[in-house]
């Protein structure tokens, strides 16, 4: 019923079997040797050896694919490795986009709610109007920051900032917002809010040339909040720099910016000796801590009233140009802007002030003749004559009707009130420079006698310069003097600039002052409460 197994006790007998039996194997072996091969047999002999030399031996190519295949199996351990810290790397970048996109999301957030509540205050109503147009600025950037970074607030906001506490030095009134360290929306939109009221008040918006008086015809570009936090936002370490430009760029502006400054730094020393601010044609304020403290204020306002009006004129005066002041009586003539010539004028009365205004000139007529304006006939001609005009004619003008109305006109001569010469530069104003025969009015240090326009002695001698063609010279134009008209067409217009500056620093580098003969200084003062 039990299976035993016989193998262990079979062993013995086994083993010896063979051992009586491996002679006779052997012999029978050695005579199958004997006997010639078949061919055959001689190949089943030959393969098995093959074959065990094959197994025993490995081949170069067996070798080659083993390191093949080695490498290979590196390969994929290593892009297995880099594909997972690929993946790894993603996930941190990703997380790091996610990181940041929820802070840039949380900032324009917190900015547009700042702005909400900024622009529901109640400021003044130039306030108010700059606070709308910097709403619509952030709006339109999807309420982005502009002087925000990484570390706080941007280079371009650290310089802005720098240029907006030294704003007094341009005679400006700007509220600085406080230095921050870490960026927050309100600081955000107290820089941005300052930045547009500095670019405002530089560029003239602080005083409406108009409200000082109708003659005033200059009209400055105020620079609007997008265009000032444009121009800044973006400039870097040069922000400053470039919000300061927005005051003028002229080089008399700077001029009175010095003196302003040198004045402030007198008032702080004992006065040497009394000397007051002379007016025109007077001496040159050359210490200013001689002046009392009265005066040194007044001066000090009247810098500062000087170098807002010169916030009125254009940018660019043209580096060839010609150069009316009236307080100063005076034309000056510049090329390639080098002073080339000055004369004394003639200027309108108070009565009938000369304008300001800039134009272009671009011609002279010698010989002109003279239409007297119906503002003239009106008040004074019809009154002298009992209206009776005809009576002119004695006097050698031409008197004419055109429908109803009375044109008066004196032909060229000796007598004529534009004397021998004209420059004209057209304009509704009827305005323009010319000769008189009333010479003697320029040994005069007042000189406010004209109807408007203006009077300048050595007309030729001025031609000369501002024609600036050979064969034109003083002595040429003289010699057509006669009773024919002689227009003479300049080569390229030139720009005419009637100003009014009471504060003038002259070659020497002195202040000078001049009468306010209109009172407009005195109004500009007042409207910056100086």
């Amino acid at each position: 019923m039990f299976r035993v197994s016989l193998l262990p006790q079979a062993a013995p007998f086994v083993i010896a079997g063979a051992l009586l039996t491996a002679p006779a194997m052997a012999q029978m072996s050695s005579a199958q040797n004997d006997a010639p091969d078949s061919p055959a047999a001689t190949e089943r002999r030959a393969k098995p050896a093959l074959e065990r030399e094959n197994f025993d031996r490995p081949t170069a190519d067996a070798q080659r694919e083993a390191d093949e295949q080695l490498q290979a199996d590196e390969r994929q351990g290593l892009d297995q490795f880099e594909k997972q810290q690929g993946k790894d790397s993603r996930e941190g970048v990703d997380e790091q986009q996610r990181v940041g996109d929820r802070q840039a999301t949380d900032v324009r957030e917190s900015l547009e709610r700042a702005l909400r509540d900024w622009s529901n205050e109640e400021p003044h109503a130039d306030r108010s109007v700059q606070r709308s147009e910097i709403v619509a600025y952030y709006k339109k950037r999807d309420y982005a920051p502009i002087w925000r970074d990484a570390d706080g607030f941007t280079d371009s906001a650290n310089s802005a900032m720098d240029t907006l506490r030294d704003a007094g030095r341009d005679g400006l009134r700007v509220n600085a917002p406080a230095q921050e360290s870490s960026w927050s929306a309100a600081g955000e939109l107290a820089l941005s809010e300052a930045v547009a009221d500095y670019a405002a008040q530089a560029s003239g918006s602080r005083v409406d040339p108009a409200a000082i008086s109708d003659d005033i015809e200059e009209r400055p570009k105020v620079a609007k909040p997008a265009q000032a936090l444009d121009a800044v936002a973006e400039a870097g370490e040069a922000a400053g720099e470039r919000l300061a430009a927005f005051n003028p760029p002229h080089p008399a502006y700077a001029a009175l910016r010095e003196k302003l400054a040198e004045l402030r730094a007198a008032r702080g020393h004992p006065r040497q000796e009394a000397t007051a601010a002379h007016g025109s044609d007077a001496r040159p304020i050359t210490n200013f801590a001689s002046l009392s403290d009265a005066k040194a204020k007044r001066v000090e306002a009247e810098i500062i009233a000087n170098m807002e009006r010169w916030r009125w004129e254009p940018r660019d005066m043209g580096a060839t140009r010609l150069e009316i002041n009236i307080p100063q009586y005076e034309v000056a003539f510049t090329r390639d802007n080098e002073l080339v010539q000055r004369e004394r004028a003639v200027v309108g009365k108070k009565t009938s002030p000369t304008p300001v205004f800039s134009d272009v000139m671009p011609y002279i007529i010698i010989n002109p003749t003279w239409t007297v304006p119906e503002s003239i006939i009106e008040k004074e001609l019809e009154p002298k004559t009992g209206g009776k005009l005809s009576k002119l004619r004695a006097r050698g003008y031409k008197v004419t009707y055109r429908n109803g109305k009375p044109i008066v006109q004196q032909e060229p001569g000796e007598k004529n009130a534009l004397g021998r010469l004209k420059f004209v530069f057209p304009n509704d104003l009827l305005i323009y420079m010319h000769d008189t025969p009333q010479k003697k009015l320029f040994s005069r240090a007042k000189r406010a006698y004209s109807h408007g326009c203006v009077r300048v002695q050595n007309p030729f001698k001025l031609a000369e310069e501002v024609i600036g063609r050979p064969g034109y010279d003083e002595k040429r134009l003289k010699a057509l003097i006669g009773k024919k008209e002689h227009r003479i067409n300049l080569a390229k217009p030139i720009p005419v600039h009637v100003v009014y500056f009471t504060a003038v620093v002259n070659d020497e580098g002195a202040l000078k002052l001049y009468d306010d003969i209109y009172g407009y200084s005195a109004k500009v003062r007042s409207a910056l409460a100086l």
